[in-house]
């Protein structure tokens, strides 16, 4: 019996002595910035269409129109602003009432990016059908066709891709299956040399 407990406490303090090698990277000073792009194939990086992406501020994006969707006219690049609408009760001495508090609704709405402060043009134009731009906040890149402007909030379309998503880092999985292995191992021993 004495056994089996000094096994099994040199099996979790090997466990404990592991847990630090998986704990998340500290963040890192470098800003985050979010960009969407509709109607359009993005370059750089590798992306879908409709899908948000997570990256460093100062990042260029590539984007190039399709012609799946028609003739193209121009790109459109957008900022969300987050705004509260509603309020149809009346404030009194500066302090907004309850019952003015449940009619308040939060509400996204969509605003033109300001080049050269939102983001910057580093290749191509607007009205070129390939556009590099340097992302300083987040935006949303539309590509616009057949004189008709993209609705930034509007998905464009199923996802066409034919790859499987990446999925996440196996490392713990691995870790969990080589303790299991060592504890078989160990038993295995102790069975042997009982005998």
């Amino acid at each position: 019996m004495k056994k089996i407990i000094a096994l099994v406490l040199s099996i979790v303090m090997i466990c404990c002595f592991s847990v630090t090698a998986f704990a998340a990277d500290s963040p890192t000073a470098t800003e985050k910035v979010t960009v969407t792009v509709r109607k359009a194939d993005v370059v750089d990086p590798a992306g879908k269409v409709d899908a948000e992406y997570t990256l460093d501020a100062g990042t260029t994006l590539t984007v190039k129109a399709n012609s799946k969707y028609g003739t193209f006219n121009s790109w459109s690049v957008y900022k969300a602003e987050a705004s509260v609408e509603g309020v149809n009760a009346p404030v009194s001495n500066g302090v907004i009432t309850l019952s003015a508090v449940k009619n308040l609704a939060a509400t996204t709405k969509y605003v033109d990016a300001v080049s050269g402060t939102d983001y910057e043009i580093v290749k191509g134009s607007l009205t070129s059908t390939e556009m590099t731009i340097k992302l300083n906040t987040s935006v949303i890149v539309c590509g616009n066709y057949d004189n008709a402007k993209t609705d930034p909030s509007a998905v464009s379309g199923g996802d066409d891709s034919d790859s499987a998503p990446q999925t996440g880092d196996m490392t713990a999985l691995y870790a969990i299956v080589v303790m299991l292995g060592i504890v078989a191992f160990g038993f295995g021993v102790k069975k042997v040399y009982s005998k």
